[in-house]
């Protein structure tokens, strides 16, 4: 006899049933809601987002509220005791198909479904086909089912669920009603893993909540696991517990960690971190969460509120003494050095060993100074040498007034004052013209922007010539910035400029960074290129030779000049 008492894991035994039971997607709810009220049934849905957000569970809810036998057109929700509903929650109605395309990704499982749409339903009012993991199915497929997907019988829907869209077809997409579910917000889930606890019969704090739903990273699944691995350590639930089972075993050990890495002392860290190697710490766990406590850092010295950070008061103390002695370009860099380190893990033959490299490289990157403290250093050294400078300057001008009394000669304060100022002299140079400077600087831009079309991104040199005015270029303490004013009303032209700025640093090897400023700009390379385009016709124009041409041939004139291909290579080239 079979034991009917099995235990069901928290992700399935609390998935919601109802609309009203999903927390986090209440937009999409309310679309679907109001889809039905109004009979407005889509052919073809899409549920998108990251994992444990509740495609699955929204896809078998719709299925349920399409196919109820006891519906409310006042209250949206599936009855969940029709033969249908019921049918439909153990998985064996007949209508009612979940396909999982990670596993069935060829034509021939397509063709199935497409053979299987032309049938009527048997028990239910609709039939309905669940692709999850959509975007797991070949080429070939999607282009099998593209035609019936635009135009299924009036009996058939389908819902695909996946995580990555990117993947799938633009023909598939654009015959789909698409929506995109979002991470679950901390609040929630916390208030959510309060309540499972209480249901489960566990005391659980609500700063192991917050840890809890912190590292689920809003995924509600993910939530849910990591509180059925929890509870099994016993009642009531302890924090140290939850930081076990996350994979930080001493969090004063991971605090200590990320002075010494701040501090740039190798030692210190490298001991801190065979320590919490040997106590099982997952060096992947333990990245994500020196780069939390660096972006807490960050928020706090951006003055961003942090009554919503739930950081209990050592770590408190730990990210407001980081965020008071170091610089943010400081707090920048750590991030983003250790964002490329995490991503290379994976990649590495000895978790350990690259780890210890990585603080190793820490340490000494932060021996190294910010453009901030560069810039801190500079102003002393100024100052100190105005200083000098007002020293010898008063001595001389000392030196100066004996020699004029003893000579007896009528000399005025401002002789005086000058022969003060003569052992540094300053020439003295005459501005340039501010036309000359704009074209200078649009000549500079487009040579930048001629590597880029050379480099085949095409899509980013059509944009920097067509989109935006040149306002200037600016060099700034090893950093050079290029100031755009932006004339198209296209919002593709705004999303290329990070990626834009990003090339001409990788072309030039120096930082560089694109900036959009309110200030009117001179010329856009497009007219800038026109200009040039016409100087040259004119100065062709007056060759002797090409006069000659034209006046043999009856109204012609010169419209467009193309360089030999010979020499486009010869330019590309010097460029290079």
């Amino acid at each position: 006899m079979k034991n009917s008492n099995n235990y069901i894991v928290l992700a399935r035994k609390y998935r919601p049933q109802k609309l009203s039971e999903i927390i986090g997607q209440e937009e999409t709810c309310k679309i679907i809601e109001g889809s039905v009220k109004l009979d407005r049934i889509a052919h073809a849905y899409l549920f998108s987002g990251t994992r444990g957000v509740g495609k699955t569970t929204l896809a078998r809810i719709l299925a349920k509220i399409v196919n109820c036998l006891n519906l409310s057109k006042e209250m949206v929700e599936p009855c969940g005791s029709c033969k249908n509903c019921e049918s439909i929650d153990l998985g064996n109605n007949i209508d009612v198909v979940e396909i999982d395309a990670a596993s069935k990704t060829g034509v021939a499982d397509v063709r199935e479904i497409i053979d299987n749409v032309n049938y009527k339903p048997v028990s239910a009012k609709k039939k309905i086909f669940i692709i999850d993991e959509v975007h797991m199915l070949s080429k070939a497929a999607f282009n099998a089912l593209l035609k019936t997907l635009e135009e299924p019988p009036i009996d058939v829907i389908f819902i695909f669920a996946t995580t990555e869209t990117e993947k799938i077809p633009l023909t598939i997409l654009s015959r789909c009603q698409r929506f995109q579910l979002k991470r679950v917000d901390t609040d929630l889930i916390v208030s959510f893993l309060k309540e499972i606890s209480k249901k489960e019969g566990f005391e659980i704090e609500l700063e192991g909540c917050n840890l809890i739903a912190q590292s689920a990273e809003g995924s509600v699944r993910d939530s849910l696991s990591i509180l059925d691995n929890v509870l099994t350590r016993g009642n009531p639930v302890r924090i140290q517990n939850i930081k076990t089972v996350i994979g930080l075993s001493d969090n004063n050990l991971v605090l200590k960690l990320l002075k010494a890495l701040f501090e740039g002392d190798p030692k210190v860290a490298l001991d801190i971190f065979e320590d919490l190697y040997s106590k099982g710490a997952s060096v992947k766990i333990l990245s994500q969460t020196l780069m939390n406590l660096t972006y807490h850092s960050m928020r706090i010295k951006s003055e961003v509120d942090i009554e919503s950070l739930y950081l209990d008061k050592k770590i408190l103390e730990t990210v407001e003494f980081i965020a008071k002695n170091f610089e943010m370009d400081f707090l920048i860099r750590f991030w983003e050095l250790m964002q490329k380190y995490i991503n290379e893990i994976n990649n590495c033959f000895d978790e350990k060993q690259f780890f210890e490299m990585t603080i190793m490289r820490l340490c000494f990157i932060s021996l190294v100074p910010t453009p901030f403290e560069l810039l801190k250093e500079n102003e002393s050294i100024k100052n100190e040498d105005k200083i000098e400078i007002k020293a010898k300057t008063n001595k001389e001008s000392n030196v100066s007034e004996n020699t004029i009394k003893k000579s007896n000669d009528a000399v005025t304060t401002e002789t005086i004052s000058n022969l003060a100022l003569e052992p540094k002299p300053k020439r003295i140079l005459e501005p340039e013209n501010k036309i000359d400077v704009k074209i200078n600087n649009l000549a500079r831009f487009k040579k930048i922007v001629d590597k880029i079309e050379n480099k085949s991104e095409m899509q980013i040199a059509h944009h920097l010539r067509t989109s935006f005015k040149l306002v200037t270029i600016k060099n700034n303490n090893n950093i050079r910035e290029i100031e755009l004013e932006n004339i198209s009303e296209n919002k593709d032209s705004r999303k290329i400029l990070w990626k834009a700025s990003k090339l001409i640093s990788e072309i030039q090897k120096e930082r560089w960074t694109i900036t959009l400023s309110s200030r009117k700009g001179f010329q856009s390379l497009k007219e800038f290129e026109g200009t040039i385009e016409k100087n040259k016709i004119i100065e062709i124009c007056n060759d002797n030779f090409v006069k000659k041409i034209l006046e043999i041939i009856p109204s012609s004139e010169v419209t467009s000049i193309q360089e030999l291909e010979n020499d486009k290579l010869k330019k590309r080239e010097e460029n290079e």
